[in-house]
C-alpha cells in the first residue's frame, strides 16, 4: 500500500523525530511505501529556532555563549528530517494547503506525539485528517496519538468527537487518552505502544552512533528544568564513581564537570542510551530507550500527582507498572544505588514483547480491514 503518515515529524525533540522514525521503518517492514506529509506550520519553525524572539536576559545570552553547540544540533534535526525520515519532497505550511494537494494513497495512518491534543503549540486540524473530502476511500487509521491533557472543554470534546468519527481504526497511546476519545465515539478505541517501542533493540542498534566516552556513565536527561534533582545526580555520581553525561542545556548545570552532549544528532542519542551504564531522566522517550536497552533506570515523577496529571508522568506511570517496573519511579528520598545497578529486565523484556505483538496485530488489521 501507498501510505501517508502525519506527525509532529519536524519537531526539534529527540522523542518526536525518533517516533515518526519508529513508525514510517515499521511500516516499510511490513512491505508498504511510507512517504511523512512533510507538514511544517511556521509557527512549528519558530518555536524551533536556535535563538527566539521570546528568549530573555541571562537565557538568552547563554544560548548565543553556546550557539554553536546548537547550531551543530539544527543541523543534525534538519539532515535527519529531511534525509533519514522519508518525507515528502513537497513541504506544507497548513492544513488548508494539504487540502488543496490533490494527494493519492491507499492509506493515511496518523501517529505518535501529541498531534491530537487542540491546544499544543504545533497543532493543525490536518492531524485529524481534516484535509481529506469525504468521498476519498483511502483508510483513516490512528496509531498512537496522545491527547497530551486529561481534560478539555465541552466545546472542544464535542470538536473533537466530530474528527475522530472519520476514521476507520483507532488507537491511542495511553489508557487515559483511550476513555476520553472512547467516550466521544462509537467505534472501538485501542491503547498501543509508543512507535518507537514497536521497533527492538536490533534495529535500534542499526542507527545508534557509539558514544566517544570511554568511561561508565549516568546519561541525564530532562525535558523541563523543575523535574531533576542535582542532589540526586551527584549522590549518583559518588556512589557509582560514573561520569555523568547531561543531554540539556540548563545554565545551572552548565558549570557542573559533567561532559555535556548538547550538539547529539538523533542518531547520537539513541547511541548514548544504548551505552549508558546508568539513566536518570523524567522523560517517557528516554525512559522507553533505557528500557528498549535494559538499562539501570531511575525515572522522575511529581511528588503530587493531583498537579501531575496533564503532564507527561501519567504515561510514564502507566507505561513502567505495564512492564512491572514501578520500582524505576522515582518522586523523593534516594534509591538504593546497587539495587538500580542490578535491575532485571526478564520478565519486563517478556511484557513489552507482548505489548509490542499486541499494537502491532491492531495496526495489521487497520491496514487490512
Amino acid at each position: 500500500m501507498k501510505i501517508a503518515h502525519l506527525t509532529f515529524h519536524g519537531s526539534h525533540n529527540y522523542g518526536s523525530v525518533l517516533q515518526a522514525y519508529a513508525l514510517s521503518k515499521q511500516l516499510q517492514l511490513m512491505g508498504h511505501q511510507v512517504e511523512i506529509l512533510n507538514l511544517r506550520p511556521q509557527s512549528q519553525k519558530d518555536a524551533y529556532r536556535i535563538i527566539r524572539k521570546g528568549d530573555r536576559g541571562l537565557y538568552r545570552l547563554f544560548r548565543y555563549l553556546i550557539y554553536p553547540l546548537l547550531k551543530k544540533r539544527f543541523n543534525h534535526y534538519e539532515r535527519f528530517i529531511n534525509h533519514v525520515l522519508p518525507t515528502t519532497k513537497k513541504e506544507y505550511a497548513s492544513t488548508e494547503e494539504l487540502a488543496t494537494a490533490n494527494l493519492q494513497y491507499d492509506a493515511y495512518v496518523c501517529g505518535g506525539d501529541q498531534i491530537w491534543n487542540p491546544v499544543c503549540q504545533d497543532f493543525e486540524t490536518a492531524y485529524y485528517l481534516q484535509f481529506l473530502q469525504p468521498e476519498d476511500t483511502a483508510r483513516r487509521i490512528s496509531y498512537s496519538p496522545s491527547l497530551g491533557k486529561t481534560d478539555f472543554p465541552e466545546e472542544t470534546r464535542a470538536q473533537m468527537s466530530e474528527w475522530v468519527k472519520a476514521f476507520d481504526h483507532i488507537s491511542v497511546r495511553e489508557p487515559r487518552g483511550a476513555e476520553i476519545i472512547q467516550s466521544l465515539t462509537e467505534k472501538p478505541v485501542c491503547s498501543v505502544c509508543d512507535p518507537v517501542l514497536l521497533l527492538d533493540k536490533k534495529h535500534w542498534e542499526e542507527i545508534a552512533v557509539k558514544p566517544k566516552f570511554k568511561r561508565p556513565y549516568i546519561l541525564t536527561y530532562f525535558l523541563e528544568n523543575n523535574h531533576g534533582s542535582r542532589s540526586l545526580t551527584e549522590y549518583l555520581k559518588q556512589e557509582t564513581g560514573f561520569d555523568v553525561i547531561n543531554l540539556n542545556e540548563y545554565i545551572r548545570d552548565f558549570i557542573k564537570p559533567y561532559m555535556k552532549a548538547y550538539s547529539a544528532s538523533p542518531e547520537e542519542f539513541v547511541g548514548l542510551f544504548m551505552n549508558a551504564s546508568l539513566v536518570y531522566t523524567n522523560s517517557f522517550h528516554g525512559t522507553a530507550f533505557a528500557t528498549i536497552f535494559n538499562k539501570p533506570l531511575i525515572t522522575a515523577i511529581a511528588v503530587n500527582q493531583k498537579t501531575a496529571q496533564n503532564n507527561n508522568d501519567s504515561r510514564k506511570i502507566d507505561y513502567l507498572n505495564r512492564l512491572g517496573l514501578e520500582q524505576c519511579l522515582y518522586r523523593e528520598g534516594l534509591p538504593e544505588v546497587q539495587k538500580v545497578l542490578t535491575m532485571d529486565y526478564s520478565a519486563a523484556n517478556e511484557k513489552l514483547e507482548s505489548f509490542r505483538s499486541e499494537s502491532f496485530n491492531y495496526l495489521t488489521r487497520a491496514l487490512q480491514s
